[in-house]
């Protein structure tokens, strides 16, 4: 029986030719550029990170090479996930899309290492699609913001009621204060520009002394 084992694994190891390699690393490179610009033209958050981008290229390019090797030599992929299995990453990611960006990655990496081009192409094309119709079609945006209001304490009543006129469901959240100042914390839903209207009335009360218009997603616009 080991005899047998060892006699399959010795004789199951596939070769792959420089341009066999080569044709998947420009496939993968093709897919990892879509991607990249996918990520980059898509992204909704506080800051742009291109190391990160130009990181998922590179992983998409390292995948395709580990599974180029996996897929030519069966005894030498059983030792690689030995390898892999003692890994531990420890980067946190604070968005969950990039966690979604960094799958894709990988699937495109194991599609074309294992040979798959029609299967990375037309995943990482519907893809693309379903990504470019959330972020220019609106469907499912944020409209939700955090509204802070500082200012001095015998104001707030005249502040309170600014905030109830413009945002009917406005959400209180939080009141902090001190002997002669105070700091309100709204929730509200903002829709065709009203947080201009609502800083120049806060701003035109006498007291305020600062407003801030913060998103869920911590970006600032206000």
């Amino acid at each position: 029986m080991k005899e047998t084992l060892y006699k399959y694994l010795a004789t199951s190891s596939g070769g792959v030719t420089i341009f066999g390699a080569l044709e998947a690393m420009i496939v993968a490179l093709i897919l990892s550029m879509t991607i990249f610009l996918t990520y980059k033209i898509t992204f909704s958050g506080v800051m742009y990170n291109r190391k990160f981008n130009v990181s998922l290229v590179m992983l998409t390019l390292v995948t395709t090479m580990v599974m180029i090797v996996i897929g030519s030599d069966i005894a030498l992929s059983l030792g690689m996930v030995g390898a892999l299995s003692i890994v531990r990453f420890r980067t946190a990611i604070k968005d969950p899309r990039d966690t979604a960006y960094i799958f894709w990655c990988i699937g495109v990496g194991l599609s074309v290492g294992t040979g798959n081009y029609m299967v990375a192409a037309t995943g990482s094309l519907f893809l693309l699609c379903v990504l470019s119709m959330f972020s220019f079609s609106g469907i499912g945006k944020e409209d939700r913001y955090i509204l802070i209001i500082r200012g001095n304490r015998d104001k707030e009543e005249e502040i309170m009621k600014c905030v109830f006129n413009t945002f009917k469901g406005s959400q209180l959240r939080a009141k902090n204060s001190v002997a002669t100042n105070i700091e309100i914390i709204y929730q509200i839903k903002i829709k065709n520009n009203e947080d201009k209207n609502i800083v120049s009335d806060l701003y035109s009360i006498e007291g305020v002394s600062a407003v801030n218009i913060v998103a869920q997603n911590g970006e600032t616009i206000g």
